[in-house]
Order: structure tokens, then C-alpha cells, then sequence
């Protein structure tokens, strides 16, 4: 998954369709209370748009009943986009809950046009993954199963299949939590994209990717709009934008910056250690 990174390095453009300039910042992680941040916003009069999941505001994903680690880590409204398992190093079996019906899907990133026979994993760990992930029977596995081992006999790059399905995360990742031995978290940079990585005696066991919300505070200033960018993690990033070709003395926009951090409640030492692009327009 590469949604945080593409997040980033689209930081430049805009999705409204208008031209402008705009400043851009690198991402950080904070240490904040999200609701307390967005309450300050309000009550200082900026305006405060949410929720978004990702930079839209389309909850897709499922939320999950009865995880309450999950409920307590990710906030009520949390969204789980997928997840993954990894037979071997370099393949693995992903589960998308983005689109009205799950998908599955093999992939090899070693980058075969094809994906190779012999990766396909065992029978029976594929099914057993399946009746784990979906309320489904072992025989309706073992037929997901054979249209996938089908479509790479066939020739092609990911095969995948879609499984009309209830999906049980709750037990799902219960099964990820007993079989692990550590696991690490992302970074979410302001969009709320978390992927939280499971390892089994040092080896990628498992993948979790999970949405949390975000927010943007906004401040306009004559044409210019300074805009902070906050998930319910802690992830920021901040953009400005402002008339093509225009730019704004570096002095000007950090104390605009510190001001806005001061008023929501976020430490304004941060402003001055972030690094700041430009760009004149962004067609």
C-alpha cells in the first residue's frame, strides 16, 4: 500500500481544479489530543472541515464491531481497508474492503509479468486463510481457490478473485495477534493512513490497514490559505496556498503558521523546525 506516500508527493497539486502557487511542508507526527485541537479551531473561528478518510470524504473500508483494542487506539469511526498475509518473503495475499465486495489477490512484488507458478501458496494454507477472513464454507474456499490457481495456469499478473462475503476481521486479527511475535506501526503524516506491520521471529507475517479520521483547519488570509492537515494520530502537514506566482516572505508565513499552532493548541516549535516547498503554479 502506498496511499500515505502518494498522499505526500502529490502535496503540490490540488484537486479543486484551479491553478495557484502553494507552499507544502514534509509530514510529521505529534503527540496530540485530536478533539481538543479541533475544539480550539472552532472556538478561535477557523473553519475546521471533516471528517476525511484519506482525502476524501467517502468512508470506505468496514469498522469493525468488537475490537475493542482498535476502538480504544484508532477513535469510534475508525475505518479497516485491508489486510495482508505473507506466505513468502516476496508473496503475498491481500484482502481489499475498499468496494462494495471484498476482493483477494496474489502478488509477487518481484515484478513478473506473470505471476509465477510456483508461488502460488499451498492449497491448504489458502483455504484456511480464507474461512479465517469470510463466513464461508471450506468447499466455497476450495473453489476461490481453484479459479485463482485457474487464472495463473492462464497467465496473468495478480490474479484475484471477489468474495461475496461477510468478512471477520474480529477474528482475523485475533488469529494475527496469537501467531505474532512483534509488530510496528506507520507513520500517517495527516491523511490517517496507518498500516500496522506483524512479524513472526523477525519475518513479515501479516498487514493491517486501517483509516483513521483527519481534518483540515483552515485560515484565510486575503487570497492566501494557510491550511493544517491533522489525523486523529497524531499526522500533520500543513499547505499554503495563494495566487499563481505569488510567494510569500519565509518569515511571514512561519509567523502566520506559529499563530495558528498557538491558537489550537499545537507546540509552535514545530513550525520552525518544518521545511517548506514551493511551487508557482501547479499546472
Amino acid at each position: 500500500m502506498a496511499g500515505t506516500a502518494v498522499t505526500v508527493s502529490l502535496a503540490g497539486c490540488s484537486s479543486s481544479g484551479a491553478d495557484h502557487a502553494s507552499y507544502w511542508s514534509e509530514s510529521r507526527q505529534l503527540d496530540i489530543d485530536y478533539d481538543a485541537v479541533l475544539t480550539a479551531a472552532r472556538d478561535t473561528g477557523y473553519t475546521v472541515d471533516e471528517p476525511y478518510y484519506v482525502g476524501t470524504k467517502d468512508a470506505r473500508g468496514v469498522h469493525p464491531a468488537g475490537v475493542a483494542d482498535f476502538d480504544d487506539r484508532f477513535g469510534p469511526e475508525y475505518r479497516v481497508f485491508g489486510f495482508t498475509f505473507f506466505p513468502a518473503e516476496y508473496v503475498f495475499v491481500e484482502v481489499w474492503l475498499t468496494d462494495e465486495t471484498p476482493t483477494v489477490t496474489l502478488i509477487d512484488d518481484r515484478g513478473f509479468d506473470e505471476f509465477p507458478v510456483e508461488s502460488v501458496p499451498p492449497e491448504a494454507w489458502l483455504i484456511d486463510r480464507l474461512t479465517l477472513a469470510f463466513d464461508i464454507s471450506e468447499t466455497t474456499a476450495r473453489d476461490h481457490v481453484a479459479d485463482l490457481r485457474e487464472q495463473v495456469a492462464e497467465g496473468t499478473s495478480n490474479p484475484s478473485i471477489d468474495v461475496d462475503a461477510s468478512v471477520s476481521f474480529p477474528r482475523v486479527y485475533e488469529a494475527i495477534e496469537t501467531e505474532r511475535t512483534d509488530a510496528s506501526g506507520s507513520e500517517t503524516g495527516g491523511d490517517g493512513w496507518y498500516k500496522e506491520t506483524s512479524y513472526r521471529d523477525g519475518t513479515r507475517y501479516a498487514t493491517v490497514d486501517i483509516i483513521v479520521q483527519s481534518a483540515e483547519i483552515k485560515h484565510e488570509d486575503g487570497d492566501r490559505t494557510y491550511t493544517i492537515e491533522l489525523d486523529r494520530l497524531g499526522g500533520l502537514y500543513v499547505t499554503i496556498g495563494l495566487p499563481v506566482g505569488e510567494e510569500i516572505p519565509e518569515d511571514e508565513y512561519r509567523q502566520v503558521l506559529r499563530d495558528m499552532f498557538e491558537d489550537v493548541g499545537l507546540p509552535t516549535e514545530v513550525v520552525d523546525d518544518l521545511t517548506f516547498e514551493y511551487a508557482g503554479s501547479i499546472w
